[in-house]
């Protein structure tokens, strides 16, 4: 009988144990699970900032690309000699030799420089005979031209005109 109540005894507190070795791992399993939809939430939220920077990034280049093709069209508009047309020896023969030539995929690009512009033309290298598809002014930090004197300036440099 004695071997039976210690047995017993024994066998109800190994029980107690199981039972409190269960609360505890269903314990930590709730603060890790707690943990982990915190984080969750926390990094969606970071996600929804991170996705409204962008968007508002993107409206910003969105309108300085469209700013600068609208520069682009006035400066065209605005040139007393208009480049789109012409071919690279027609170029070199009224401006010279480009200072850099750039060909990137099917473009070609020369870049004319002076002392307060820079002259770039664009050319596509599809076609057979390459004319001028594109041309800008710049000044010499890269911002487009958009006065009709500072396109008259860069048209003196170049002695485009007198």
């Amino acid at each position: 009988m004695r071997l039976f109540s210690y047995l017993l005894t024994l066998l109800f507190l190994s029980s107690c144990t199981t039972i409190e070795v269960t609360k505890e791992v269903v314990k930590v399993g709730n603060v890790v699970k707690e943990k982990v939809e915190g984080k969750l939430e926390k990094k969606e939220e970071e996600e929804v900032v991170e996705d409204i920077a962008i968007v508002e990034e993107k409206k910003i280049i969105t309108e300085k690309k469209e700013k600068e093709k609208n520069i682009v069209k006035s400066q065209q508009k605005l040139a007393q000699i208009n480049f789109i047309g012409k071919t690279i020896n027609e170029i070199e023969n009224e401006i010279g030799f480009a200072k850099l030539v750039r060909v990137d995929g099917i473009v070609k690009t020369l870049r004319y420089d002076s002392t307060s512009c820079r002259l770039f033309l664009f050319f596509n290298m599809k076609n057979n005979k390459q004319r001028v598809e594109h041309f800008e002014f710049r000044d010499a930090v890269g911002e487009l031209l958009n006065t009709k004197q500072s396109i008259e300036t860069c048209y003196r440099e170049y002695n485009l005109i007198s």
